[in-house]
């Protein structure tokens, strides 16, 4: 299994057919060039035309070198003919974009995926999908979208939905995470949401399994594989088509049978894998996993909140667990006498640092508690800037400190040996997104955890301690 695998995510040859102009082939075929692929790109249309500089052959039989790996882009009805030949070309993987098959929900369509299957393997070539986006393994710079990156990491993700694939890419990697392959499955008509898990369980690349899954094959199976993986590694699974409603535009969607709320629910208590509710609680516990240093307990440090801001972080964090601590008289006392009595300031804690701004006050602050040893105050800190509570931030003038602040943040991040994230929160004006991009860019290429929102943080980073004192907590995806 693992050797047909490796054939999926290492390529050494593409060939895309249908790679025709102004199609979804010259797509794929310009994404992969875009991304650097490191192996030889052939593309296959009937016309034999150009596409984006390359000569096109008519048929893969015509190419002139091997081809071990092919991406369908041409109408359903032609796949038989292409499966044929691709058999006698030597091809190993064929990735389907094309749809057109189970998941229309008509006869003709279930008998054409029964059919490519069947000619696969006979001809010992694996498929993913059909009705899907295919692979990305940026080890090779093998892609279905240009602006992924190219750098490699930690994370592995299987999904059944394009879209969602796609989107989990994007806004994690925004946020810094990392991945060592990815695959949109769609249909999963030969290879399956089990065999992609118990590969990832064996990849020595993969630290982390992230999946989007609306049904499963083989029901027995997928837990056994899943509860000894999920022993190994966090399983972090999306389950799509948990309702009845659901359930009924999954099967439209790719063909799958969701299953009840109930199995699911029983399923993830069973194996330990991590239940994920929404796409963008998906992103936020990959970017924990991924980023963010195990904390040694549960004290929390807040700095930069407001007021307002300060209440309803205390509530968020302590509602999933975490204490907030109130300073020490003495380390209290210092600071007043660094400060004064600044209007506006409270060293309490979360400590509202809004009156000293993001300055070289606010490093001082930060780093001093953030190194405090005497009881080792707190276990992992957050610093939290929001934009739209402060008629400051709307001025100019934080435009000109946004550099010095995510610097600041930069270097506490690198001096102290406690987990350190930034929340961002109270975006309203275009100005307050432009400039939040700007610091979580910057924060996220230094590794640091990032999260839209003191909920989302604290849900997060409860999660994530809680999964590694192995405590199974109750998740209601409400």
């Amino acid at each position: 299994m693992k050797k047909s695998l490796d054939a999926v995510f290492y390529p050494t040859s593409i060939a895309i057919a249908g790679a025709s102009p102004g199609k979804s082939g010259q797509w794929f075929l310009d994404s992969i060039r875009t991304a650097g692929f490191m192996g030889t790109i052939y593309a296959v249309n009937p016309k034999g035309t150009e596409v984006s500089g390359l000569v096109a052959y008519k048929s893969i039989r015509d190419i002139p070198g091997p081809v071990d790996f092919v991406i369908c882009c041409i109408p359903a009805p032609a796949v038989p003919q292409l499966i044929k030949d691709c058999a006698t070309k030597g091809v190993r993987t064929i990735s389907m974009y094309t749809s057109g098959f189970s998941e229309i929900g008509t006869e003709e369509g279930r008998r054409l995926e029964r059919e490519i299957v069947r000619l696969a393997k006979a001809a010992n070539i694996r498929i993913v999908g059909p009705n899907c986006l295919g692979v990305y393994s940026p080890k090779i710079g093998l892609t279905f979208a240009s602006d992924f990156p190219r750098r490699v990491g930690k994370v592995a993700l299987m999904g059944q939905s394009g879209g969602n694939t796609s989107y989990l890419l994007r806004a994690s990697s925004q946020r810094g995470v990392r991945f060592s392959k990815a695959v949109s499955y769609g249909n999963a008509a030969d290879i399956n949401e089990t065999e992609l898990l118990e590969y990832f369980g064996q990849d020595a690349e993969t630290e982390i399994i992230a999946a989007y899954i609306e049904g499963v094959r083989a029901g027995d199976r997928f837990h056994r594989v899943l509860a000894d993986v999920s022993a190994r590694k966090p399983v972090l699974i999306l389950k799509g088509g948990y309702t009845k409603a659901g359930g009924e535009i999954a099967a439209s969607h790719t063909g799958s049978l969701a299953g009840s709320a109930e199995i699911w629910d029983s399923l993830m208590r069973q194996t330990g894998a991590i239940r994920v509710c929404s796409l963008e609680e998906m992103v936020d516990l990959l970017v924990t996993f991924a980023l963010m240093p195990l904390p040694k307990g549960r004290n929390v440090g807040v700095f930069g909140a407001g007021g307002g801001a300060s209440v309803l972080a205390t509530d968020e964090l302590t509602l999933c667990g975490f204490k907030v601590p109130r300073l020490p008289e003495g380390l209290v006392k210092e600071l007043m006498g660094r400060f004064g009595n600044t209007a506006g300031m409270i060293f309490k804690n979360p400590i509202d640092l809004s009156m000293v701004g993001y300055s070289e006050g606010f490093y001082d602050v930060v780093k001093r508690l953030m190194t405090y040893k005497k009881g080792d105050w707190f276990d992992f800190g957050l610093i939290h800037a929001g934009f739209g509570q402060a008629a400051w931030f709307t001025s100019s003038a934080f435009d000109q400190e946004t550099a010095q602040f995510r610097d600041f943040v930069h270097r506490i991040h690198r001096e102290t040996d406690k987990p350190l994230a930034l929340v961002l929160q109270f975006l309203i004006t275009n100005w307050d997104w432009l400039r939040a991009l700007e610091l979580q860019r910057g924060c996220s290429d230094a590794g640091m955890p990032v999260y839209h929102s003191m909920g989302s943080a604290a849900r997060a980073i409860d999660r994530y301690i809680a999964y590694h004192e192995g405590l199974k907590k109750p998740v209601k995806c409400a």
